[in-house]
């Protein structure tokens, strides 16, 4: 997901103490202070750095009690809350569990819009809080709650978009005015005006950051992500108008916008959109071949020729996003052929190393739990593929399955030393996967366990994640499951 905007705000002004704050500058400037202290404990102590957030937030609670159209406040309330959504470590010690967070953050940014529908950041971050809320919905499995909010997220980068050229275009016509001998806008007015909404009584105005074209190609990339994860959650029926929206986008709007740019700025541009691109053309084509609208070879050769970006070596996102992008090629194949002889063993086994491949370069450029929960993850779908007896798998695949499954639980310990206070859920996964492939060895290979081993109601959880990933068949983790009564 985009990072959300940052809102400009006028220098402070120096104000002599009082008992408490009663203006809106007055409630700002104390949020402001917690949301420093905050910022502070953010990677040494975030229980301390949350408790200063959730006072910031109080702040400005109470600051809207009293001045309910101040945009300001209203704006970096929702802002702040966005900002702890993004960030596992403090979410735990806000005291709600994230969906219900984003559900409180999505309130809150509506709240800001109602006081000024225009404002090209609100519109941002409010299609930012949308996408967040409707990835977890749709993990969750609530994709009938997903979809309506990824439209709505579009309906406003839309808007955002437009409001962003807008703004835009004024700029260069006051600029040019100006060069020609004229008086820019800006130099008419010895303060800026009040946005629709706030309250002018004195009060710092609210002041719109200048735009620029980084900020439009902010708004594509944010767009081309929620067309990402919409495409893999609509019917059939909805994909060519999806499309043709993420085809304007790559071929019209980010050409146009990048031009715009400064020559040293143009090439690192121009990856991001053939990166966004790239994760867009892969998850649609996954839509088109799981719906049946194309056969395994066309979705394979998308694949082939959209992630073909130079210098994408150089890049952790781009190779694991393509890892990730080959390793769906293979799961969804092997949905579709299940338990069929005609299952094209020689087609995944190469997108699986491919993936592996991918991976090990990406970890020489960042060493990371969760690249090595996913390198875990490609070798257990391995060793599924090398195991399967109804297909014919040549000697060399079927010799390679107790090392396969031997590199997977290496893997996954890696993941659990490398787990940071950031992504703990991530850790816990990594965690139950070594448990399943330290019982797996012990089955089908005769292999000691080498650690405590796991609880059943553990064991059968990770059991289920890897049958519902597609890591392995409900037979074999039944047998697991049984072994280890």
């Amino acid at each position: 997901m985009a990072k959300p905007k940052q809102f400009t705000r006028p220098p402070k002004k120096t104000k002599a103490k009082s008992s408490g704050p009663r203006t809106a500058d007055d409630y700002q400037e104390a949020a402001d202070l917690e949301e420093e202290t905050g910022g502070k404990w953010r990677a040494g102590d975030p229980a301390k750095s949350g408790r200063a957030f959730v006072r910031a937030l109080e702040i400005y609670d109470q600051g809207l009690q009293k001045h309910p159209a101040s945009f300001d406040l209203a704006y970096n309330k929702a802002r702040l809350e966005l900002e702890i959504t993004q960030r596992p470590a403090l979410v735990s010690h806000i005291g709600l569990p994230l969906v219900d967070l984003l559900r409180q953050t999505l309130e809150s940014h509506r709240y800001a819009l109602r006081l000024n529908e225009a404002n090209p950041d609100a519109l941002f971050n409010t299609s930012q809080v949308l996408t967040s809320l409707a990835e977890q919905l749709s993990e969750a499995g609530d994709t009938e709650t997903a979809i309506p909010l990824l439209q709505e997220a579009l309906e406003l980068l839309s808007a955002c978009c437009s409001r962003q050229e807008m703004l835009l275009e004024q700029q260069q016509a006051d600029f040019a005015e100006a060069e020609e001998g004229g008086v820019a806008l800006e130099d008419m007015e010895e303060q800026p005006a009040s946005t629709p909404g706030s309250e002018d009584s004195g009060q710092m105005a609210t002041i719109e950051n200048p735009v620029t074209a980084a900020d439009l190609l902010d708004t594509v990339h944010a767009s081309l992500s929620a067309l990402t994860t919409l495409v893999a959650l609509v019917e059939h029926h909805a994909l060519d108008s999806l499309g043709d929206m993420a085809h304007s986008l790559t071929e019209t709007k980010a050409p146009m916008y990048i031009k715009m740019l400064s020559e040293d700025a143009r090439e690192s541009a121009s990856f991001t959109v053939a990166f966004d691109r790239a994760n867009f053309v892969a998850a649609f084509a996954d839509a088109q071949f799981t719906a049946y609208l194309i056969e395994s070879a066309d979705y394979q050769t998308r694949l082939e020729d959209v992630f073909s970006i130079p210098n994408k070596d150089q890049h952790v996102a781009a190779l694991t996003s393509e890892a990730e992008a080959r390793t769906e090629f293979t799961l969804s194949v092997l949905t579709r052929y299940i338990g069929s002889p005609e299952f094209p063993v020689e087609t995944c086994w190469k997108q699986l190393k491919l993936a592996q491949d991918l991976y090990t370069k990406a970890a020489k450029l960042e060493s990371s739990a969760r690249i090595y929960l996913s390198r875990g993850d490609v070798e257990m779908l391995r060793h599924r593929i090398a195991i399967m007896s109804n297909v014919k798998t040549s000697d060399s695949i079927s010799r390679s399955a107790p090392t396969l499954v031997q590199n997977a639980q290496t893997y996954y310990k890696g993941a659990v030393k490398l787990t940071s206070d950031e992504d703990g859920e991530l850790g816990e996964k990594a965690g139950r996967r070594l448990a399943v492939s330290g019982r797996l060895r012990v089955l089908l290979y005769g292999v000691e366990l080498d650690f405590a081993g796991a609880r059943d109601d553990m064991l059968n959880l990770a059991l289920e994640e890897c049958v519902e990933e597609g890591l392995m068949d409900g037979d074999l983790a039944d047998a697991i499951m049984a072994r280890g009564r």
